[in-house]
């Protein structure tokens, strides 16, 4: 795994006013880079993303992958990045006609970013993997040691893709929750790999819209350290992803509003398909 990032290009340095100890100081912070990302393809203006402004490759393909514009990255003749701006060529025009024309746009749970979709159909996940809930708090432990814009900006999500044995395969860091997921999704297809025998841990909530790009890859387990919504149980117990929620080791850090909250008692939730995961 090779893609530890330099700072620069990802933060920048800025002054503010900040309040400690009762009165306002003036000091220097760090602040995560965002970034507009046009996305063509075959010549035609598909969507605009704001995205940490590394990566942008994986993003393009992952994101393209996620929203069913292409099923494997043989349907890539290339991905060029010039002047901030993402120039895709893909074999089958027609697809791409008829993708656009049969979807609509809609808001995601994240707010403010439109995208293609339409009701997936997606094939069940099948897979003889089984995990550890030991293996669920290394990744997650992982996760938190790499995040090295999120140390330096706390402005970012992080998402990981991880073999049985909780060893990190690519991990990617992002303003957005949605992208990180592509990022991840985009290195596993541009490297080939089989990820019915991976695991995805990731910072974000998991709402419906990403529980459709993980089934499309085929990931059957992913475990977040927040949240997990109705819709996301449901297409996780219809499509064979096992879900987990709430994961937290004995000394995880939690953010809230001024404070931080250091975790005392390891725990998860599992809210489908149970059977993949055993305890220590």
């Amino acid at each position: 795994m090779s893609n530890e990032l330099k700072i620069s290009e990802t933060a920048k340095s800025k002054e503010v006013w900040k309040l400690a100890e009762g009165e306002f100081r003036q000091t220097e912070v760090s602040v995560v880079i965002e970034q507009e990302l046009p996305i063509y393809v075959n010549g035609q203006h598909l969507i605009t993303a704001s995205i940490t402004p590394i990566l942008q490759k994986e993003f393009v393909a992952g994101y393209l992958f996620g929203q069913g514009f292409l099923d494997s990255y043989s349907d890539i003749e290339s991905i060029k990045i010039e002047s901030n701006t993402a120039r895709v060529t893909l074999s089958g025009a027609r697809k791409i006609s008829r993708r656009t024309e049969n979807t609509s746009l809609r808001i995601v749970s994240g707010g403010g970013k439109a995208v293609y979709f339409e009701k997936a159909v997606l094939p069940e996940i099948k897979t003889q993997m089984v995990i550890s809930t030991k293996e669920i708090f290394k990744a997650m432990n992982t996760l938190f040691e790499k995040a090295g814009i999120y140390r330096d900006t706390e402005g970012v999500h992080t998402a990981g893709l991880y073999k049985p044995d909780g060893a990190p395969l690519f991990i990617a860091e992002d303003i957005g929750r949605h992208n990180t997921l592509d990022k991840v999704i985009g290195y596993a297809l541009m490297n080939r790999i089989d990820c019915v025998n991976t695991f995805l841990v990731t910072t974000g909530r998991m709402a419906s819209e990403m529980i459709v790009k993980i089934c499309r890859a085929k990931i059957p387990v992913v475990a977040t350290k927040t949240a997990v919504t109705s819709a996301a149980i449901k297409s996780g117990n219809k499509y064979g992803l096992t879900i987990i929620g709430f994961v937290r080791d004995i000394g995880n850090r939690i953010n809230t509003d001024m404070e931080t909250r250091v975790i005392e008692k390891a725990g998860m939730k599992i809210y489908t398909h149970p059977g993949r995961i055993t305890e220590n």
